[in-house]
């Protein structure tokens, strides 16, 4: 067993750590999508800080292994779009939780939301080499999930919110067409990552959108959990090439 004190044994201890913010994520959304009520006493509050600190505990992380052991420049990207996300929703929930004023979507927070995107893709392109799948295959990925948002144009009208709620649709259909284009796939607990954040913003919009959203709805946050410590993970095991 490698000691704590070693590199190796840091790696390990980062990794166990989020495995276990990994564990109590999955059992949130297993609460939403099982419990009767879907929710217990002191839920939202449970989701909440698990949320805050599977992101910033990644942006932390992806620092410290980029300082320490890997130059490994995805690290630094995912830590901005932890960072960014972070701060976007601590914003949020100081309103909502702590000054008790409803904010209407859109808000400034939803400007955080997409820089995780946008950090994510210059991440993949930056460090993943383009493999030779046509641009025209990326259609087939982002084309049928648009029509959520269209559908949602078409029954609501054109306003900020139906218009942002496009704008999250296609940042993360993106996400994932890059992320297919420049093979992320082969690292699966990081394109795991990828499809999970995704899939969070595009259900979060949809939530923010609707005036009376289905109760399915509320595993947006136990899943932004999720997301984040698939990111952490997959971005820890590319950085343990360096110390190997």
């Amino acid at each position: 067993m490698e000691r704590l004190s070693s590199p190796l044994g840091r790696h390990g201890l980062l990794v166990a750590f989020f495995y276990l913010l990994l564990a109590v994520s999955v059992g949130l959304v297993a609460v939403v999508l099982f419990l009767p009520d879907h929710s217990f006493p002191g839920f939202s509050d449970i989701s909440n800080y698990t949320q805050l600190i599977t992101s910033g505990s990644m942006a932390v992380v992806c620092l410290y292994a980029y300082f320490r052991w890997s130059r490994d420049a995805l690290l630094i990207h995912g830590a901005f779009a932890a960072v960014s996300w972070t701060l976007a929703n601590t914003f949020w929930y100081a309103y909502t939780l702590i000054i008790k004023t409803n904010l209407m979507y859109p808000t400034v927070a939803e400007a955080g939301f997409i820089g995780v995107f946008l950090f994510l893709i210059a991440g993949y392109e930056e460090v993943f080499a383009r493999n030779r799948l046509p641009v025209w295959v990326t259609g087939a990925i982002m084309l049928p999930p648009l029509a959520v948002p269209l559908w949602l144009v078409l029954g609501m009208g054109l306003n900020l919110a139906t218009v942002l709620t496009l704008l999250f649709f296609i940042l993360a259909m993106g996400l994932v067409a890059v992320s297919v284009l420049y093979s992320v796939h082969l690292y699966g607990v990081l394109f795991l990552g990828t499809l999970a954040v995704a899939l969070t913003h595009m259900l979060y919009a949809v939530r923010s959108t609707l005036p009376d959203p289905p109760w399915l709805l509320g595993v947006v946050g136990p899943l932004a959990a999720v997301s984040f410590a698939l990111l952490a993970l997959g971005m820890l095991g590319r950085s343990k090439e360096a110390l190997l």
